[in-house]
């Protein structure tokens, strides 16, 4: 997959050529991880648009292989009053977010589009701030609406497996039977599900499930670094009802803080229902200290399941395994994931695998109420 990023956000500058304005910025075509580029020629287009969606103007410009960046000037003859305005680029022309089943119904599939953070003139807002917007949506799922630091810390990006997890908790929505589609409802005997995420990052999987899950609570969980864009992405996120969105910071070289879930609107539901993780894997000296945290967190909530999403960069990543398993975690299901590539489906892959701890006391008697037969995803 390839992500479409702003290196130098969008600023109004005066223009002696077409019109008085013009919109300049510095876009390139990267991996999750910035370390290639987009090898191939395609189109760009980049469209002025109002911050509800509405397009004002724009222009076609052309990424070249071999490129590392490409300059953008956007001629405009004003800005609207009062709306902020967006600068999109994509592979696609005038569109209100990508379709997120992968992007593979776009004309180039697995190029992520870029909103920048607002413009205004009226507003003295000459330059964007360094953020890039993410929009997903597909057919019976609430899209997200997620920012990006625009920098190059690796906590504030949206990683390929993370996306990859979020395609499948919206087909769960959709597809029966899923393998998480049980993860994602209540277990018998509570009215509410409790979902912790690990490193959470932008909180990309957590968000999209407290915006598409009634009745759940979400907290997620990352170092203080990661804090503001998940927090920046918490207040922009439209929950579903009854659902609850919190921030909480968790070192996993630390023990696991008492208050994690005291924020829970069911009092006695004490523990969590799934645990979920994705791209947090991708350096083998963290996993100790990871499996170290899960097997923490499944002593207090033993029946939890727990989701890792990763997309395989090398082998040193496969001590995760070996840890898990001598922790006591069994694999229950794994879900393969083709990931677009530069030439064709399937050219990586994703993976994710559903986890549950051998030492589960399945007679553990979970809080009361009744289970809620509308939940859903």
């Amino acid at each position: 997959m390839r992500y479409i990023r702003f290196l130098k956000p969008p600023r109004i500058v005066r223009s002696k050529t077409l019109s008085p304005l013009a919109i300049s910025t510095l876009v390139t075509v990267t991996s999750d991880l910035g370390d290639s580029f987009l090898p191939y020629d395609v189109t760009l287009y980049v469209d002025l648009v109002t911050e509800d969606g509405p397009r004002i103007c724009g222009t076609e410009v052309q990424w070249t292989a071999g490129m590392r960046s490409l300059a953008i000037s956007l001629p405009i003859a004003s800005l609207p009053d009062p709306p902020d305005s967006q600068i999109r680029v994509g592979t696609q022309k005038n569109v209100n977010y990508d379709e997120m089943s992968l992007l593979s119904d776009m004309p180039i599939p697995g190029v992520v589009s870029a909103w920048s953070a607002p413009i205004n003139l009226d507003k003295n807002i000459d330059m964007a701030e360094k953020f890039v917007q993410r929009r997903f949506g597909a057919h019976g799922t609430s899209g997200v609406h997620l920012w990006e630091e625009t920098g190059e810390s690796i906590a504030r990006h949206i990683w390929d497996a993370g996306f990859a997890l979020y395609t499948q908790i919206a087909e769960a929505a959709k597809e029966d039977p899923h393998p998480l589609a049980k993860a994602l409802s209540p277990p018998k005997g509570k009215d509410r599900l409790q979902v912790l995420e690990l490193g959470t990052g932008c909180g990309i999987v957590g968000i999209l499930i407290a915006q598409n899950s009634y009745n759940v609570d979400v907290v997620l969980t990352d170092l203080p670094e990661a804090q503001d864009i998940t927090k920046r992405n918490i207040k922009a996120a439209v929950l579903a009802n009854g659902a609850t969105l919190q921030f909480k910071t968790l070192d996993w070289e630390e023990e696991i803080p008492k208050d994690l879930n005291d924020w829970t609107k069911c009092q006695h539901c004490v523990q969590f229902d799934l645990i979920v993780a994705s791209d947090c894997t991708y350096n083998p000296d963290s996993s100790p200290a990871l499996v170290t945290t899960m097997s923490r967190l499944v002593k207090a909530s033993p029946n939890a399941v727990i989701a890792v999403a990763m997309k395989m960069r090398h082998s040193s990543e496969e001590v995760f395994f070996s840890l898990m398993s001598d922790a006591g975690f069994k694999t229950a299901h794994v879900i393969e994931i083709p990931l677009p590539g530069d030439e064709e489906l399937g050219e990586e892959t994703a993976l994710v695998y559903l986890y549950y701890h051998q030492a589960a006391n399945l007679s553990t008697e979970p809080c009361t109420g009744s289970p809620n037969p509308e939940h859903s995803i």
